[in-house]
């Protein structure tokens, strides 16, 4: 910014020395023109509208597209030019933008690099979420098989039980306590549900991320009946055929155990 200011003053040299010569003419003219052309580059340098901003997000933005284009990645000077160009405010809209562009171009290494650096920076509970669903729409277009990952399961109530709700959820076997998929229905003639990727609790955290890293998968069943009674089930769902993201699960009536109150 300094170095602006100095060719400004030496901008202005010339017209000083022509102002201050007695033999010039037209010197109002020349005054007010140069002051316009020396205050219009103030303002679009050193103003809150400046445009050296935009420039740099310009060039930001061609440098992108040559990376996606060609399917690349970007050099470290990149990320550095993007911490100090684009104000914080900015960044995560920044970046979600970018990362979608470079997977609906098919440009995988592109994307996983940018999703590697973005992920410090959404590090807020709340964009965390934002930042797994960009993780799973990589991940999908990258493991395609798996992106319709599902558990088909058909059961049976017990005859016993008047109905009030039914719950399946899914875990990793010896993982975390967080579902990969959940669902409850409280129709009493519903006998067969499907859960998928997108009844996951945490987008990316699903079926198809424990199937990637060729996780067992643990169904656990729950009706809840009138009376307070309750049944419940834990089964292994079983692969489909030759298709490694499809399973099945069946639970018949002697699959139920009842819980004490």
């Amino acid at each position: 910014m300094i170095i602006f200011y100095l060719i400004m003053l030496l901008a202005f040299f010339p017209v000083a020395g022509f102002l201050l010569a007695r033999e010039s003419s037209n010197k109002a003219f020349v005054f007010s023109f140069s002051f316009m052309v020396l205050g219009l580059a103030l303002f679009g340098f050193i103003s809150k509208f400046s445009i050296l901003g935009s420039v740099h997000e310009q060039m930001l933005s061609d440098k992108l597209k040559d990376a996606v284009y060609e399917n690349t990645k970007l050099q470290d000077k990149y990320f550095d030019d993007f911490s100090l160009s684009i104000e914080d405010d900015k960044k995560i809209l920044w970046l979600e933008e970018i990362i979608l562009f470079a997977i609906n171009n098919n440009s995988l290494i592109t994307a996983e690099q940018l999703v590697e650096f973005a992920e410090p920076i959404f590090k807020d509970a709340d964009l965390q979420i934002r930042f797994y669903a960009l993780y799973s729409i990589l991940r999908d277009k990258k493991f395609p098989d798996f992106a319709f990952s599902s558990i088909n399961t058909s059961f049976t109530i017990p005859k016993t039980c008047n109905f009030v709700s039914i719950r399946f959820t899914a875990f990793i076997k010896n993982g975390p306590a967080v579902p990969i998929a959940q669902q409850l229905y409280k129709d009493s003639s519903t006998l067969n549900i499907l859960l998928t990727n997108a009844d996951a609790l945490i987008p990316g955290f699903d079926l198809a991320s424990a199937l990637i890293n060729d996780e067992d998968i643990l169904l656990n069943g729950l009706v809840n009946c009138q009376n307070s009674m309750s049944f419940s089930s834990s089964i292994f769902p079983k692969k489909i055929s030759t298709n490694k993201a499809l399973f099945s699960a069946k639970i018949s009536e002697k699959d139920w155990f009842v819980n004490s109150q």
